[in-house]
């Protein structure tokens, strides 16, 4: 029987950083579109339509996986997260983007046009020779030459001032990277960790001050709260850094801002459910003394014992219902 072969650049094994940057796509995929207008120079706005297309691809040599797949009005573009250098990611990128591409072809019934998605490639990490593009050189049967390109965005290059002016919070949750090499003198000396914190500081204090506001209260505490998991992870060796920084991210949380919103709803709801049970027990226990006769005083006194409710409160619940 025949193997089916795999492809030959696979994505690397996930880590905390991809599992942070697809939860960001997945649930707070507005703070991709700045990201997009700094890697291509457009302008979109927070209210532009963005539509989230599958982000995985079948081709002949096997399944890849890419990390976001976004359509804004008619243009399709397409980012990748990668966590340090890589001399393979070029070749990776070009293979993801005609998968990409084949398909888009095939959906729009246009198989003599294959057309690139406008892609980049974010590097949390990066040296002093790292490029700022990823170039590719392809040469076609007939001497065709084509210059595949991609530009890469280096979030160790924008401070704070950059990330906040430029609303590029996707950012926020690998700051702390830039530190790394610091952090066991950092774990020794007090003073030489007061820097970073101070500058963490303010940048929490930037971002509840842009996103103060209810309409983007979820945002920033789940944004928050992502950037606490990753400073866990790189600080797990480093106790009392790791316990300045988890204070300024706001100590421990064990479930995102929005999904405690929905445990307190769903508790309301069963709070309310038990405050409408008690209100027609009072009632059905009126209407069976009212039946017997028992006089209002007696029937006052019966609710107050059942219900553990204040005379006065027994008085109107019986005044109300006789």
């Amino acid at each position: 029987m025949k193997k089916t072969r795999k492809a030959a650049l696979a994505p690397p094994v996930g880590t905390i950083f991809d599992d942070v940057y697809r939860t960001i796509l997945q649930k707070l995929t507005i703070l991709i579109i700045p990201a997009i207008n700094e890697a291509f120079g457009t302008n979109y706005d927070e209210h532009t339509a963005i539509e989230q297309l599958r982000n995985e691809h079948l081709e002949l040599a096997g399944k890849i996986i890419t990390d976001s797949i976004i359509r804004l009005g008619d243009i399709l573009y397409h980012l990748e997260c990668q966590s340090n250098p890589d001399g393979t990611m070029v070749i990776r990128m070009f293979e993801y983007d005609f998968a990409i591409a084949l398909e888009e072809a095939r959906k729009s019934n246009v198989p003599d046009c294959v057309r690139f998605p406008l892609s980049a490639v974010i590097y949390l990490r990066h040296s002093s020779t790292t490029p700022d593009r990823l170039a590719l050189k392809v040469i076609f049967p007939d001497s065709q030459t084509v210059s595949y390109s991609v530009p890469i965005i280096k979030v160790q290059n924008y401070s704070p001032e950059d990330i906040s002016r430029k609303n590029l919070w996707i950012f926020l949750p690998y700051y702390i990277m830039r530190y790394e090499k610091d952090f066991d003198a950092m774990e020794r000396d007090p003073a030489k960790r007061e820097a970073m914190l101070k500058e963490l500081r303010e940048m929490v204090g930037i971002l509840e001050e842009r996103m103060g506001d209810t309409r983007h209260e979820n945002i920033r505490t789940d944004l928050m709260q992502l950037t606490k998991k990753i400073t866990d992870h790189l600080l797990r060796n480093q106790r009392k850094t790791k316990k300045e920084v988890s204070s300024i991210m706001g100590g421990k949380i064990l479930e995102l801002h929005s999904e405690k919103m929905m445990r307190k709803g769903l508790k309301a709801g069963r709070a309310k459910g038990r405050a409408e049970g008690k209100a027609n027990g009072i009632r059905a226990l009126i209407a069976t003394m009212k039946e017997l006769s028992v006089n209002q005083t007696q029937a006052v006194e019966q609710v107050m014992k059942r219900y553990s409710l204040s005379q006065e409160d027994a008085l109107a619940a019986v005044q109300a219902n006789w």
